[in-house]
């Protein structure tokens, strides 16, 4: 667990505006480090310093929406989730060219030009990419994923997503409680929430600056392993819970999400990221995820796979982990200073020497080619080469029986720092400067 001991500034911006478990898969198999059992199975691991998680997901279009309350406005796509400077939009080159940001219900997950839209299948190799493939020992890929769609269903395996628009439903308060007693960090301290009847924005969610905490939970959300109350006999594990607000195009990140009575909801971590910004979190600071990235953006989507064209970078985990990070994370944890370890963040590709077998899916060639151009980020700590995604029923058998046959030893470690060498590169942006 990586306590915080820095007192960081509060940040409250005005009402923002844009148009418009640990899970386990089909697979099993499950790690949890600092912060309860994994949910549902296994594949991630959540972890201390504020808030952390990893997991899979689950479509928007495919459930949650919600309507009431809320606000929106002023455009623009900086200040997000209080820290970091934003940078534009555009293309961006490093690997390749940006083919443009993926959207969901209207809203770009993050410019062009953001660092997991941006193609990595030219850059070097990195220099201790031996050293840190090692680390996955044996291991295949494994889709942290699953089909079936009910939360109360044992075989509910993913994060799922849930689309919100933030000036038609009525914001739920929580409270950052739990009754693990394994958590027992201070998760306000790098937290993002909503106050007031103009839901603006605090960062850190402290409780003088932010008495009532709010967030845009629709009625019934899906939640990674289910709805389940906050009571000590309950199985643990990250419980994310993703929120798209498409009036704003921002993103809502829940850790450690339970039902619960006043307030309705006791969660245990949460980030706030505008999508139309490349600012990155405060550094040092966690979200709803251990590297103190986005969740969602990174998560394989059925629709996505489906259409043969995956562009943007994927997430995954694994046990080995060294205590620093690299850009673009922005919190590390665990106590290794092991070297040979790659630190939280790490981006990993598949070699351009695989070759992807003609007779494969559409879905299972569009994963592997996602995973030459745009690679994967180390994310959470939890079961080695665990590719987390959405659960949906679209995602095919097919796709399960044939990318999970591909060995860690297809992979190399990427070297980023031709693109954190350029003119004009900020550490605390996404965004890619030309070169």
């Amino acid at each position: 667990m990586n306590l915080r001991v820095a007192v960081v500034g509060i940040v409250v911006v005005g009402a923002w505006g844009c148009a418009g478990a640990g899970g386990s898969s089909a697979g099993g198999g499950s790690a949890s480090s600092g912060g309860g059992s994994a949910s549902s199975g296994g594949g991630s691991a959540s972890s201390g310093g504020g808030s952390a998680a990893s997991g899979g997901g689950s479509a928007a279009s495919g459930g949650g929406s919600a309507t009431g309350g809320g606000s929106a406005a002023s455009g623009g796509g900086s200040a997000a989730s209080g820290g970091g400077s934003a940078a534009g939009g555009g293309s961006a080159s490093g690997g390749g060219t940006a083919q443009g940001s993926p959207t969901i219900a209207g809203c770009p997950i993050f410019p062009a030009n953001h660092i997991f839209n941006t193609p990595i299948d030219t850059l070097p190799v990195h220099p201790s990419s031996s050293a840190f493939v090692s680390k996955l020992g044996a291991a295949t890929i494994h889709l942290d994923l699953g089909q079936t769609e009910n939360q109360s269903s044992a075989n509910y395996f993913g994060i799922p997503y849930n689309v919100v628009n933030g000036t038609t439903l009525t914001w739920s308060t929580v409270a950052y409680t739990s009754s693990d007693a394994s958590l027992d960090w201070m998760p306000r301290d790098e937290a993002d929430c909503a106050v007031g009847s103009a839901h603006t924005l605090v960062s850190p969610c402290l409780a003088s600056a932010a008495p009532s905490p709010q967030f845009p939970i629709p009625p019934n959300p899906l939640v990674e392993g289910g709805l389940l109350p906050d009571v000590v006999s309950s199985p643990g594990g990250d419980h994310h819970l993703l929120m798209l607000d498409s009036s704003s195009c921002r993103l809502w990140e829940l850790y450690h999400v339970y039902s619960s009575t006043s307030p309705a909801w006791h969660i245990f971590g949460s980030a706030s990221f505008d999508l139309r910004s490349n600012a990155l979190r405060p550094a040092t600071w966690t979200s709803a995820d251990a590297a103190g990235f986005p969740i969602l953006p990174l998560l394989l989507r059925a629709d996505e796979a489906s259409s043969g064209t995956i562009n943007h970078a994927l997430r995954f985990t694994m046990n080995q982990i060294r205590n620093t990070y690299t850009w673009p994370a922005r919190h590390k944890i665990g106590s290794s200073v092991d070297t040979t370890r790659p630190p939280m963040g790490q981006l990993f590709r598949l070699k351009a020497s695989y070759a992807i077998p003609a007779g494969y899916s559409t879905q299972s060639k569009a994963i592997l080619t996602a995973l030459k151009r745009y690679g994967m980020y180390l994310s959470d700590v939890g079961t080695e080469l665990y590719i987390q995604g959405e659960p949906k029923a679209a995602w095919s058998s097919t796709v399960f029986s044939q990318v999970q046959t591909v060995p860690a030893s297809e992979f190399e470690a990427v070297d980023l720092s031709a693109i954190t060498s350029r003119a004009g590169f900020n550490p605390d942006s996404a965004a890619v400067p030309p070169p």
